[in-house]
């Protein structure tokens, strides 16, 4: 006779094995901005585009969702950094957030200490301009 698993306890297995993901993007948006611009949304993501590229990093994704910003970059097969912009008015608010692969038991993504390299020369950029 075959046993079936409840559907929680098996919702549950799956999530398991299945390893982690990255972070949702409802966390990254109720934490505080690293820094806020009263310039374009295009001009932050195309400095953000630069300095990510300058630090070692390949800009892979740019999604748009509404009004919002994702940039996707990583640095080989371990280190990715999405940098979230969002305009607020006249403002646009930048967060960021940095996470690496994690071998261990969990294999799946950890996050990671923001860049503060990458955040600081954005500013700079931004701040210039």
């Amino acid at each position: 006779m075959r046993r079936l698993l409840p559907l929680p306890l098996l919702l549950a297995a799956t999530a398991c094995l299945s390893g982690g993901g990255y972070m949702s993007a409802e966390v990254v948006y109720a934490e505080p901005p690293v820094a806020v611009y009263e310039v374009p949304v295009d001009r932050v993501v195309v400095v953000s585009r630069e300095v990510l590229v300058s630090r070692g990093y390949v800009v892979y994704h740019v999604a748009r969702r509404g009004p919002n910003r994702v940039i996707w970059a990583r640095r080989g097969d371990d280190e990715v950094v999405r940098l979230f912009v969002t305009p607020q008015g006249q403002r646009v608010a930048v967060r960021s957030v940095a996470e690496v692969r994690d071998r261990g038991r969990h294999r799946g993504w950890v996050r990671h200490e923001a860049p503060r390299a990458v955040v600081t020369d954005l500013d700079v950029r931004l701040r210039a301009h």
